[in-house]
């Protein structure tokens, strides 16, 4: 089962799976691509720090549905998590 958390690598893209494990189960998961650049802070950008085991941000802009079939990669720090959820209800908020 695809995980929330968990690194996967889609194509040319690594991405962070970011629903529920709950919607996983039932669903396409969700997944925001794990790019390399120039994070200029916007709140669909969220920078990766040292703990976690790849560099870069978590690009939010790029948010799509996919049908992951490989094993994950890694699976991303609890902080950096904590702060992906925060950004999406940011990003989405009414």
């Amino acid at each position: 089962m695809v995980r929330q958390g968990d690194i996967h690598q889609h194509g040319r893209f690594r991405v962070l799976v970011v629903s529920a494990d709950a919607h996983n189960q039932v669903r396409t998961a969700w997944v925001a691509p794990i790019v390399h650049g120039s994070v200029d802070a916007p709140p669909y950008r969220i920078p990766l720090i040292d703990p976690d085991p790849l560099g870069g941000f978590v690009d939010l802009d790029r948010l799509s549905r996919v049908d992951l079939d490989s094993p994950p990669l890694a699976t991303m720090t609890g902080a950096t998590m904590a702060r992906v959820r925060d950004a999406i209800a940011t990003v989405f908020a009414d």
